[in-house]
């Protein structure tokens, strides 16, 4: 009697054991099995924590080397990400824009040389097309919006005006980690040619962008 309780109650701790490694395994431990780590769920299927599915990460955005044309020679923008998860196969995510414009406009009385402050913020969404055939390849859905600086011709000088830009193109992801990866996006904006003024804010409509989350 005394051995079978000793067997009882090791079965029974094993099987504790067991279950409590099933419960606290890290989706990442998928990869021992050969397997990708899950990006919204647990390895017994059930949905991952809010904080467990949340990324963050930094863009490179409007990058910008001379436009003669409109006297804009550099723009360089970053932009802090935080993006979630929403499935195995969407995120959505949001950003602060900040970007740096010098302007060199040419007047009649010699060069100008300007540099301004901007700001703005954008929210997208990412989903991952055929996981099977091409793995992290995403449709990618953009609506950034800016506050920029534009030089007025009219009367020589600065004015400042919002700018919105929906955008849509495809981005590529090397997942780094199950929360982390780089991303190169390629962006058409839909307003470049309807909206003068999103010729100030981008020199071409394409975007082209590099960020990592």
């Amino acid at each position: 009697m005394k051995l079978i309780k000793s067997a009882l109650m090791a079965l029974l701790l094993l099987t504790s054991g067991l279950t409590f490694g099933q419960i606290t395994e890290d989706p990442e431990d998928r990869n021992n099995q050969g397997r990708e780590p899950s990006r919204a769920r647990t390895p017994e299927g059930d949905p991952l924590p809010f904080s467990q599915r949340l990324r963050f990460g930094l863009g490179m955005i409007n990058l910008q080397f001379g436009n003669a044309r409109i006297g804009t020679p550099l723009v360089i923008g970053v932009s802090p990400i935080i993006a979630y998860n929403a499935s195995e196969r969407l995120i959505v995510g949001a950003g602060i824009n900040y970007l740096y414009r010098r302007f060199k406009l040419r007047t009649t009385t010699g060069t100008i040389t300007e540099n301004f402050n901007e700001y703005g913020a954008r929210g997208f969404a990412m989903f991952e097309l055929i996981p099977s055939a091409i793995p992290n390849l995403y449709a990618h859905g953009e609506l950034e919006t800016n506050r920029i600086w534009y030089p007025d011709q009219t009367v020589s000088d600065y004015r400042q005006r919002w700018v919105s830009a929906p955008l849509v193109g495809l981005t590529y992801m090397q997942p780094v980690s199950r929360r982390f990866g780089i991303n190169l996006t390629a962006l058409y904006n839909l307003n470049y040619n309807g909206d003068i003024y999103s010729r100030f804010a981008y020199n071409s409509p394409w975007v082209i962008r590099v960020s990592f989350f």
